[in-house]
Order: structure tokens, then sequence, then C-alpha cells
């Protein structure tokens, strides 16, 4: 049975939207050099929807995001912090562990760690494991 780990990743205070995905694209290509054959099935990042803005949005509730607010249908600014998820989809528990392996020995982590750095706010990141995954399709 697949299991599957969700990520919130938090841009690096200061850092503009197209640079917080230009270095997290190039990040994923470091993973998957030091992680080789055992990187995920899957590296699914989904970025949330910003508006640049060149003053802030009057009335925001979230001073990180207040000059990129977010596209926001229910809900407050506040509640979409992060700019991006990610969705890593591994074989079995087996697949995971071996990963974590990789990624957590002291020269990857190290490297892994400086490059997070750049683009990063890693006092916010957030990773667990998920549970059932439904999906409904038309």
């Amino acid at each position: 049975m697949s299991v599957r780990v969700f990520i919130f990743a938090y841009r690096k205070p200061g850092l503009s939207l197209s640079a917080f995905r230009e270095r997290y694209e190039a990040h994923i290509d470091l993973v998957k050099r030091i992680a080789t054959v055992d990187f995920p099935l899957s590296h699914r990042r989904s970025y949330i929807a910003r508006t640049e803005l060149t003053s802030p949005l009057e009335g925001t509730n979230s001073t990180r995001n207040a000059n990129t607010p977010a596209t926001v249908f229910v809900g407050q600014q506040s509640n979409f912090d992060f700019d991006a998820t990610a969705e890593l989809t591994f074989a079995d528990q087996a697949a995971l562990q071996a990963f974590m392996a990789k990624v957590s020995a002291p020269d990857a982590a190290a490297q892994i760690a400086a490059d997070e750095e750049g683009f990063l706010d890693r006092s916010e990141l957030s990773i667990a494991m998920l549970g059932d995954v439904v999906e409904t399709t038309k």
C-alpha cells in the first residue's frame, strides 16, 4: 500500500514568488540526486495563487503576505500564509524509510538544509504523513 507525506512550505521573508518557485524546483533536483533510486514515486508541488502588489493589501490579517495576497475564496489571508504544498508518494513504508535514511544522513542533511536556507522559512516548515486518501473523479 502506498504511503504519502504532505508538506506545507513557507517562502523565506523578502523572497519573490518567482525566486521561491525557481529555488524550490532546483531544490527538488538536489534531493533527487541525493536520494537516487530512493526518491519518491512522485513529488507533486502546488503553489498558492498569489498577486504581487506594490503596497500592502488594506485590511489583510497576514503580515507575512501583505504584498502577495492569496486568491482566497473562503477563509482569511492568514489561513494561507504557506506558499506551496507538496505531496510525496512512496510505494510503501520501506520505501519511505529508505528515502528518509538517505536524506537524513549527516552530509545529505547538511546539503539539504543549506539549500533550504536560501528559499524556505524553515521555522514554519510542516511535514506529516497522510492517512487515507480518497479521490472522486468526474
